[in-house]
């Protein structure tokens, strides 16, 4: 094994949704980026875990607060992976490729089955991360540097206070395993799904989705089936409790689905339970691909076409950041004068009961804001968190956490560490968010009024 050195203007630790988008704003300010990864490929949850599609931002028109999110939608119409009608169903694998692609066009250095294992610092300053892969040890040097590992990696390596779960127990959100079947005559399907949903359109839309849950009083048209599978030993209660499908743009014969879901598990960094999820996730892939065969026309001959490499975490450890957006502060629809991003995405907290929250304010404005402080670790010089991990309480980041508004993060931290250089300053702490925000805007990025 031999050592080898990289230096970079801006070090971006992970390349899913928040790293990736960071490090291609970065490029794009004219910044020398390299891109640490520990699996084949960028897109995170939304590739490696199969989060398809991509949620709505629950704002008027959909605007992303991102011009390099409206760059993958587009690429991806062009591509055959989505249907192009702001509904955001993307194809996981080609979403993959297409980051890919923009990453090179910018000239990212991409450092694939690479782990960060440590940083090295003079003070509150990060002067590299040290990394290992097949090659051996190495170091990535740095003027900025980014955590956009979903799970506040680098963070925990510094020994940084994090947050970790709710504010009561500090239990996490419960983890999924999801996966798709091919092999499928979908028409069938929906000939028999539409038939007992008479709420279903006619006929059959481009894309369609589903679900079967027990946390709510809601009709679900298969729930009877799933019972009378459940009393016949063909599946379990958990099976039940939260089950949903979603077709594929450009794959005719194939469904994803979220699911399994493990209620009980509710530390999501822990290495056991990631493996246990893994293990017991693929027997219960196994025993609803024999229920789809049985009890669903349509299946007769799927097959299972690919199940999530990376687990499905939805909160983990988080930063403690320059500000924590607070519980109230989503709830109220809070507006910052350093916002970078805009969401109006329900509380979607999972779990054996449905936890949600009403809005227990309102300014006047139909969305809440997230402050660039709330990307700025608060005991680090140079060091700003991206995606799922931002400084946010539990409720909040329930909210936060889906892709359209993790890319907005990584975009605006990008384009923040890119404008720190600039400035020639070596710390982050009161950067001028709205900066930030106006160039996103120049590029493109669109924000409600």
């Amino acid at each position: 094994m031999t050592s080898k050195s990289y230096t970079a203007d801006i070090v971006v630790s992970g390349a899913g949704t928040a790293g990736a988008v960071a490090a291609i704003a970065a490029a794009d300010q004219g910044k020398d980026v390299v891109l640490i990864e520990q699996y084949g490929i960028p897109g995170g949850s939304a590739t490696l875990s199969l989060v398809t599609p991509l949620m709505h931002t629950g704002i008027k028109g959909n605007p992303m607060c991102s011009y390099i999110s409206d760059e993958i939608n587009r690429r991806a119409v062009e591509a055959g992976a989505s249907v192009g009608k702001g509904d955001n169903w993307l194809d996981p694998m080609m979403l993959g490729i297409i980051l890919e692609e923009m990453l090179m066009e910018r000239k990212v250095k991409v450092l694939y089955h690479t782990t960060v294992i440590g940083a090295e610092t003079e003070g509150k300053t990060i002067v590299c991360v040290n990394i290992f892969n097949k090659s051996g040890h190495g170091k990535v040097f740095g003027k900025m540097f980014i955590d956009a590992t979903g799970d506040c990696d680098l963070c925990a390596l510094l020994n940084l206070p994090l947050l970790h779960g709710n504010e009561d127990d500090g239990k996490n959100q419960p983890v999924s395993l999801r996966y798709i079947l091919g092999g499928i005559d979908t028409d069938a399907y929906w000939a028999f799904y539409s038939e007992k949903d008479t709420g279903a359109p006619t006929p059959r839309p481009e894309n369609y989705c589903g679900a079967v849950t027990t946390n709510t009083k809601w009709n679900y048209p298969l729930r009877p089936l799933f019972f009378e599978a459940i009393e016949k030993g063909d599946l379990t209660y958990d099976d039940a409790v939260y089950w949903q499908f979603f077709t594929l743009p450009g794959r005719r014969d194939a469904i994803a689905f979220n699911c399994p879901e493990f209620f009980d598990l509710h530390d999501a960094d822990d290495a056991e339970n990631l493996t246990f999820v893994q293990l017991e996730g693929k027997k219960a892939i196994l025993r609803q691909l024999k229920f789809y065969r049985k009890y669903l026309p349509g299946f007769e001959n799927a097959y299972i076409a690919q199940i999530s490499t990376m687990v499905g975490v939805r909160e983990s450890r988080r930063a403690v950041t320059d500000h924590i957006v607070t519980n109230n502060e989503c709830l109220a629809h809070m507006q910052f004068d350093d916002a970078i991003c805009q969401s109006n995405y329900p509380v979607d907290i999972h779990g054996r009961k449905l936890n949600t929250y009403e809005i227990i304010e309102d300014s006047g404005k139909p969305y809440y804001e997230i402050p660039l402080r709330a990307l700025i670790v608060k005991d680090m010089d140079n060091l700003l968190v991206a995606g799922r991990n931002l400084g946010a309480e539990f409720v909040a980041q329930s909210s936060i956490r889906v892709i359209p508004t993790c890319r907005a993060m990584g975009e605006a931290a990008g384009i923040c560490a890119s404008m720190a250089i600039d400035d020639n300053k070596t710390s982050l702490h009161g950067f001028n968010g709205a900066r930030v925000r106006e160039e996103m805007i120049r590029r493109g990025a669109c924000f409600a009024d």
